[in-house]
């Protein structure tokens, strides 16, 4: 019985565990290969606008028209990335809730194959949010040393644990989309909550030691 029982965890624990440690990098590459392909702009109307809701979430569904070098293309694409551009997300339609037909918006499109355009420019905030904390935290289990479960180094510390708290960051105080030119401010906090992370693995731990070593003892 233990052992059929083992066997059921792992088919489901396995497989969501892959998901959440692959699934959003996955997305996050996605959306910037779309925003890499996105590579001019143009002006284009809103055919249809409409903002729905599922459970407290939104996606906004907007179909709108761009011209080409002459030729007319219509595109009901939003955001880049594969997953999000689908999903349901809090504040996701605030977009369509902004617009009506007929409203003028700027359309991101590929020069090579213009049926591609995206609306929002900027990555799905949880394709990099959720990586970053997912991955803090998992790397961050093997920072620590196995025997008294101090951290191996503090720079990899302080570095696992700015990870994981920009990502929480992320999800919790920005918007659905994070346009191109916040990254360098992501990056700049990134590295400070590291720094800070750091001075603080080391002063904790360096307590720990210094009470290891008084009473001999391990923790």
């Amino acid at each position: 019985m233990r052992y059929l029982i083992r066997i059921a965890a792992a088919l489901v624990f396995v497989p969501l565990l892959l998901a959440l440690l692959f699934m959003m990098p996955l997305e996050f590459c996605v959306s910037s290969w779309h925003l890499w392909r996105a590579d001019a702009a143009t002006e284009g109307r809103v055919i249809s606008s409409e903002k729905k809701s599922h459970r407290g979430n939104t996606r906004a569904l907007i179909r709108y028209s761009y011209t080409v070098a002459g030729r007319s293309y219509e595109s009901d694409r939003v955001r880049a990335g594969w997953i999000s551009n689908q999903g349901y997300e809090s504040g996701a339609g605030s977009l369509a809730k902004s617009l009506s037909p007929g409203s003028q918006v700027s359309v991101r499109y590929d020069t090579e194959h213009p049926e591609f355009a995206l609306l929002e420019y900027g990555w799905p905030k949880w394709s990099l949010g959720f990586s970053l904390a997912v991955w803090g935290m998992w790397l961050g289990s093997y920072v620590f040393d196995s025997e008294d479960r101090r951290p191996k180094s503090h720079v990899l510390y302080g570095l696992t644990r700015g990870m994981w708290l920009l990502g929480f960051m992320i999800i919790l105080l920005l918007p659905p989309t994070l346009e191109p030119k916040i990254i360098p401010t992501l990056l700049g906090t990134g590295l400070g909550l590291s720094v800070v992370a750091g001075v603080y693995g080391r002063v904790r731990y360096s307590r720990v030691a210094a009470i290891i070593g008084e009473h001999g003892t391990s923790f």
